[in-house]
């Protein structure tokens, strides 16, 4: 019986992946071409980690200017859900936990103490994302809480009016400090969820084209081919 159950849940988590990878085809096929992009010769978490030491800035300075480099290198993304921190970067775009993850790389080699955190209830104002706009509202989110001396910050590249202790979202759940052995669960479910706001968006959109090119129809006439 045993046995008989363990195989189910493996066919059954079989499936939930097959199923996954196909429904995110649809998003990888509208990746843009270069899939590496650079930003004033920053290309790599190792490009921003010399340019922040090259300018020789100390302590929330340092950690204010590292976080506006990345959210200049990074545009929202819900495209490239299965990129690493890293890749992500590369590319110059990805979602808050590649964002966020990405920062703690660099600030890891700067020797800045940073701990990711996430809250499932979020408010954001609204945005475009991946052409098409985003109402805002209520989400998840994953950012950095940074350590200087007694103080700890939030920080998030998620927008460039962000600073350290200045963010674009407000919390309504209390965060949560986010751990390495997460990474599985949050990631499938990020996916799960951009996949799930995509197909939304596109929709809404598509609704909304359709429904323009109604009222410019004269009264009577049909928007189908006859």
């Amino acid at each position: 019986m045993l046995r008989k159950i363990l195989l189910a849940f493996i066919c059954l988590g079989g499936a939930s992946v097959i199923t996954l990878s196909l429904l995110t085809l649809s998003l990888l096929r509208r990746l843009p071409k270069p899939d590496r992009v650079s930003m004033d010769g920053i290309t790599t978490i190792e490009d921003v980690v010399e340019a922040c030491r090259q300018t020789q800035l100390q302590d929330w300075d340092l950690v204010a200017y590292a976080q506006h480099l990345v959210a200049r290198k990074f545009t929202y993304s819900r495209l490239n859900t299965w990129d690493t921190p890293s890749r992500a970067f590369e590319r110059g775009m990805g979602y808050c936990e590649q964002q966020a993850l990405a920062l703690k790389k660099i600030y890891d080699r700067l020797g800045i103490a940073a701990r990711p955190v996430f809250s499932l209830r979020c408010t954001f104002p609204a945005k475009v994302v991946d052409g098409v706009p985003w109402p805002g509202g209520v989400s998840g989110h994953a950012w950095l809480r940074v350590r200087i001396s007694e103080q700890e910050l939030d920080v998030c590249p998620g927008s460039l009016s962000n600073r350290p202790g200045v963010t674009h979202f407000e919390i309504l759940w209390k965060a949560r400090t986010w751990h390495v052995w997460l990474r599985p669960f949050t990631h499938v479910g990020s996916s799960i969820e951009n996949i799930r706001r995509d197909m939304v968006a596109r929709r809404s959109l598509t609704r909304a084209a359709s429904s323009q090119v109604n009222t410019r129809l004269p009264q009577g006439a049909s928007a189908q081919p006859a």
